[in-house]
């Protein structure tokens, strides 16, 4: 039986993580990229072969399985309706979303039948070490995380720095972990943002790509677990595992440890 081909849309499609989730998809096998989307109409060669990116998304006249979007939360909830009534699934690749704009993710998803795939990081390694930390908190006292990534990026902490930061604190379910607040702070918030006793920085600066740092502290040790991603690429292999498991999720998801 031949497996059916997913025709995949890409929104965001000039962008730096876009042009690299069209490449991915049009060296599927098992997938067809149909076309992209982005601020400006052009024709772009992708593997060989010319598609068309247009300036605005029209699902109507395109059979699309999922659209993928890379763009920003105005862009990603201004389409959440056309997706719906359209029966197409979305995975999404953009952070920075206030709950009641998940909240109308999760609307959206029930009241269509749709599946919506957020997804704030698609590497592999990222999503292992979201999984270790919950098993390595319950061992120790203190805890700080720090998360570094390019200059550009608009919101802080990272996706990935809040569920790195929602898996450790779920572990610890009857203590909290103890943190030094300090009585004399000469320059202030020099300790970073705070949840649940956990010290959280963020780093922004050229040469970054995404890299999430987490130390933990007894008496007498520390034991650091770091992730880093020095390439877009790398993200890719979580982009396709995510797209070809899709069909297997209903409603809104979060996070790419759902298909890990």
């Amino acid at each position: 039986m031949t497996e059916k081909i997913l025709n995949i849309s890409v929104n965001g499609a000039l962008g730096n993580m876009g042009r690299y989730v069209m490449d991915a998809v049009a060296e599927s096998e098992d997938m067809k990229l149909c076309f992209g989307v982005d601020k400006k109409s052009k024709k772009i060669s992708v593997n060989d072969t010319e598609i068309s990116v247009y300036d605005s998304l029209d699902l109507k006249n395109n059979d699309i399985d999922v659209l993928v979007d890379f763009t920003n939360v105005e862009s990603t909830i201004n389409i959440l309706k056309e997706c719906g009534e359209n029966k197409t699934d979305i995975l999404i690749g953009s952070t920075g979303f206030s709950d009641q704009q998940i909240e109308e993710m999760k609307n959206t998803a029930d009241s269509y039948g749709i599946t919506i795939f957020l997804v704030p990081n698609f590497s592999i390694g990222a999503n292992l070490l979201i999984k270790m930390v919950k098993e390595v908190a319950k061992y120790y006292e203190y805890a700080d995380l720090t998360e570094m990534h390019h200059e550009n990026k608009i919101d802080s902490p990272s996706g990935t720095a809040i569920s790195i930061l929602n898996s450790v604190i779920e572990s610890k379910t009857n203590t909290k972990f103890k943190q030094n607040t300090p009585k004399i702070e000469s320059l202030p918030n020099t300790r970073g943002g705070s949840k649940e006793g956990i010290n959280v920085h963020s780093r922004r600066m050229p040469g970054y790509v995404a890299h999430h740092e987490i130390v933990f502290g007894s008496v007498g040790e520390t034991l650091t677990l770091r992730h880093d991603s020095i390439d877009r690429k790398s993200f890719m292999l979580g982009v396709l595992r995510a797209l070809r498991k899709i069909n297997t999720l209903n409603g809104f998801v979060y996070g790419l440890d759902n298909v890990i």
